[in-house]
């Protein structure tokens, strides 16, 4: 199927225009060629709609042919640009060519002439398509290489499957990427994973994820009718017989997976599927493999294999009873080693018995030697196999003295106790009170840059800067009486890098005494986050007050002038009140402005929740309803937002809670607004026209309001301190049918 080549022909003349497109596009079948009369509408058509070529015209008014490719260079630096006049010379063609010019062509009455130019064009389309397409295929064998890494270094399923969709999302024009199972019965797809935004666009139902799942053959389709993705690609994941799902990518533009990139696709499909087959066969056999060594491992006996009188494999179990290492017994000793010189004689002629198959199986005691001199008594039972082609001798070895293996245990739950030391992943500490670090953990050394015995020597006013000597007594003070203790400061490493570090310390028995176990998590993270949160929310206050300042004063100076003209005419005017009730509500935007850039945090004190309702009622004209406080109760809470929290509620209730909705609606002077009590907490209803259950999830949005003389920050406002606070707030309808704001999680003080 020949490709479309799709040009912009650029000519004042309307004329000249058809007639040289009409003759362009008879050179070429493949040529679908549109014309433009204003050169300064060209850049707009080029963004509008797809151009592969763009043919302009010299001399025209206003913009001439060089100054439309200037523009056009600015956006679309490899787009071919054919410059076609009648007006030429060697000078213009020179500096077209030097300005980004594709090519120059002087224009003619002979047929020859547009024979030239659709040659010229063909010419420059074709280059760029390739040299587009080798980008893409370098592009797209990147993707291949990075995929099929990520693939063999995935340790199951899941990671596998991630690793593919995050890999395909990063790369252009997909937006979406999903593995799904293929329910061949029903049918149906079920998404494992999925990356990419939105996600839950890409349904079951599309066609091409409907006829790869039933075909197994990829399939890829463009839906005019859906966006987020218009574009989407399916293949299966099949290894022979086995299915393993499906690939579906997506792209937000038409056209944007045409037949080569969905032949990657399936491509890339194959090397998913062989991945995820290899991953489950790994998992099998890790499973079979991990039940077998756990029987082994975790048995409570030795297990060993012999084969030409060296040890194959030993169980940690069998090691432990001689007090090697398995490594030792199997590449520095032999089975004689560990016994007794008086037995040898017993274990040489019984392996021989077993390996030549005199006897299957075996049951005898023996006496060993440990690495550490001391003697064991065993129990020895095995019989023959084949290894690899070989005879060989497998059993188990029971010790059989009791006080030994009390010792054996002993020693398997220090080396359990080392590795969970080890494998914590702050830094550790153990030290007596005031005395030096008795335990450092590797990560403490490596971070700090002491080696261990540097770290060994010191205490911890030597690594904490912050630390001052008489603080010591007091915090082992505070961890006596509590049992723990937490808190931040920073830790100096040896090159003089100061780490910021949160410390959770908790008191032990060490060696029959009481020592302090300390972990330190690196939190230069955190850190750097809050103050970059500090330094926005200063911006933000900054900028708020400037604002408001310089809109405060034309806007009293516009009141000022406003309630002048008034009294100027002796006259009340509907424009007049209209204009002062704009600026009322301008004022009230810059207070709720200035409301939310302001401070976040709170300080939290005894408040009394009635006194704090009757201020925040006095503050807010309430135009004759009715305030009911069923409340009388103190709580812990920071008293001046909490009396905002109410004031917003209450303004809510009056201007929202009218039968009218909508500009101009006053407050019903028959509404009456509730707070009362929850048990932990409190709420404030009102029997107003209430919140349809379809805005109570936007109402809290900062500029979200029903009311178009409305702020739409008053709510938002009351969220940021309910937050503030750690409390939470819901609404819901009340039980007179209004409106009902529930806030817990609040802190009562008796």
């Amino acid at each position: 199927m020949t490709e479309t080549i799709r040009v912009l022909l650029v000519d004042d003349s309307s004329d000249l225009a058809s007639v040289a497109a009409e003759l362009l596009a008879r050179e070429d079948d493949r040529f679908d060629v549109s014309t433009e009369t204003d050169p300064s509408a060209v850049v707009d058509r080029v963004e509008a709609e797809p151009v592969d070529c763009l043919v302009c015209d010299y001399g025209m008014p206003g913009m001439d042919g060089l100054d439309v490719l200037r523009a056009v260079r600015e956006r679309w630096p490899d787009l071919p640009f054919v410059l076609f006049t009648g007006k030429g010379s060697e000078e213009i063609a020179s500096e077209a060519i030097s300005a980004g010019a594709t090519d120059y062509v002087r224009k003619g009455t002979a047929a020859d002439n547009y024979a030239l130019l659709a040659n010229r064009v063909a010419q420059a389309v074709a280059k760029r398509r390739s040299s587009r397409r080798a980008a893409r295929l370098e592009a797209l064998r990147d993707l291949a290489r990075d995929v099929n890494g990520a693939l063999v270094r995935a340790d199951d399923q899941a990671a596998a499957e991630r690793a593919v969709c995050d890999r395909l999302v990063a790369t252009d024009p997909y937006t979406v990427a999903w593995i799904g199972s293929v329910d061949v019965a029903e049918g149906s797809t079920t998404v494992r994973t999925a990356v990419g935004e939105p996600v839950d666009a890409v349904d079951h139902r599309r066609e091409p994820v409907r006829r790869a799942a039933t075909t197994r053959e990829p399939a890829v389709a463009t839906d005019p009718d859906r966006s987020d993705p218009e574009t989407v690609a399916a293949v299966p994941l099949d290894v022979d017989e086995d299915r393993y799902g499906l690939l579906v990518a997506g792209a937000a533009a038409p056209d944007a997976i045409d037949g080569f990139e969905l032949d990657f696709l399936a491509e890339l499909g194959e090397d998913v599927a062989s991945a995820l087959e290899r991953l489950r066969i790994r998992a099998e056999l890790s499973e079979s493999e991990a039940k077998y060594r756990r029987l082994v491992e975790q048995n409570l006996v030795g297990v060993y294999l012999i084969q030409d009188g060296e040890f194959e494999y030993v169980n940690p179990r069998l090691a432990a009873m001689f007090g090697y290492t398995q490594e030792e017994l199997l590449t520095e000793l032999t089975p004689s080693d560990v016994v007794i010189e008086a037995d040898r004689e017993k274990l040489r002629r019984n392996l021989e018995r077993r390996e030549s198959g005199d006897v299957d199986d075996l049951r005898y005691t023996l006496r060993g030697e440990r690495k550490d001199g001391s003697e064991i008594e065993f129990e020895v039972h095995g019989g023959r196999i084949d290894y690899r082609g070989e005879p060989a001798i497998m059993g188990t070895l029971l010790d059989v003295t009791e006080q030994r293996r009390h010792q054996r245990e002993l020693e398997r739950s220090r080396t359990e106790y080392r590795e969970l030391f080890e494998g914590f992943p702050d830094a550790v500490f153990v030290r007596e009170p005031g005395d030096t670090f008795r335990i450092v953990s590797d990560i403490a050394v490596d971070r700090l840059g002491y080696d261990r015995e540097e770290l060994l020597s010191m205490k911890p006013i030597d690594i904490d800067p912050n630390l001052d000597p008489d603080d010591e007594d007091d915090r082992f003070d505070a961890l006596s009486d509590d049992g723990s203790l937490r808190f931040d400061t920073v830790h100096e490493t040896k090159a003089g890098d100061r780490i910021p570090v949160a410390v959770n310390s908790t008191l032990i028995p060490y060696r029959g005494d009481e020592a302090i176990l300390s972990t330190a998590r690196d939190i230069s993270e955190r850190v750097a986050r809050e103050e970059e949160l500090r330094r926005q929310r200063d911006r933000m206050e900054g900028i708020a007050s400037v604002v408001s300042h310089d809109l405060r004063n034309p806007l009293n100076v516009a009141a000022g002038r406003i309630e002048a003209v008034r009294r100027a005419c002796d006259c009340d005017h509907d424009d007049l009140d209209g204009a002062l009730d704009a600026l009322d509500r301008m004022n009230r935007l810059i207070d709720d402005l200035l409301t939310l850039t302001g401070r976040h945090d709170v300080d939290p004190s005894p408040v009394s929740l009635s006194s704090t309702v009757d201020r925040a009622w006095r503050n807010v004209a309430t135009d004759g309803a009715t305030l009911r406080c069923e409340v009388d109760g103190t709580i812990r809470a920071d008293g001046s937002r909490l009396e905002q929290v109410f004031e917003n509620l209450f303004r809510n209730s009056v201007e929202h809670g009218s039968s009218e909705r909508g500009d101009g609606a006053t407050a019903d002077p028959d509404l009456t607004v509730t707070v009362g009590e929850l048990p932990d907490g409190f709420y404030v209803a009102d029997d107003g026209s209430g919140i349809p259950t379809a805005d109570r999830e936007r109402i809290f949005e900062s500029g979200y309001s029903t009311d178009q003389g409305g702020t739409g920050l008053g709510l938002s406002i009351v969220q940021d301190v309910i937050e503030a606070h750690d409390w939470e707030i819901r609404v819901t309808s009340g039980s007179e049918g209004g409106a009902r704001f529930e806030i817990t999680g609040v802190e009562g003080v008796e």
